[in-house]
Order: structure tokens, then C-alpha cells, then sequence
């Protein structure tokens, strides 16, 4: 694991800890508003894959995994 990083890294992985927070925000209200039924999948999949994104950035920044 990094423990030094870059200002650049360090202002990038705070825009994906935004991302990162406001996609699971999405994925909750979607499902308290649609339920997980076929029609709001999708979307669920769609926000959740943007999570995921972000996730994996932030540990590429702090070396964590490889």
C-alpha cells in the first residue's frame, strides 16, 4: 500500500470517493422508490458498475491489490 501520493492522485481520489458515495446513494433510492424487480434492475446494475469504477481507481492510487 502507497502512502504517498501525488496532489493530483490525491484530488482525483476525492472526486471518486464522491462518485463512489453518490452511486450507492443512487442504487438505494432507486430501490426504496422501485423496488428490484426487472425494470429498476438495470439501473441498479448500471449505478452499481459506476461504484465499482471508482472503487477500483482508488485502490489503484493506494496500491492496494497490487
Amino acid at each position: 500500500m502507497r502512502e504517498v501520493i501525488t496532489p493530483g492522485e490525491a484530488a482525483d481520489e476525492r472526486r471518486l470517493w464522491a462518485d463512489y458515495y453518490e452511486a450507492t446513494a443512487r442504487v438505494l433510492e432507486i430501490m426504496r422508490a422501485e423496488g428490484t424487480g426487472a425494470a429498476a434492475l438495470p439501473r441498479i446494475v448500471e449505478e452499481d458498475a459506476k461504484g465499482a469504477a471508482a472503487m477500483k481507481r482508488i485502490k489503484e492510487i493506494r496500491g492496494i491489490g497490487t
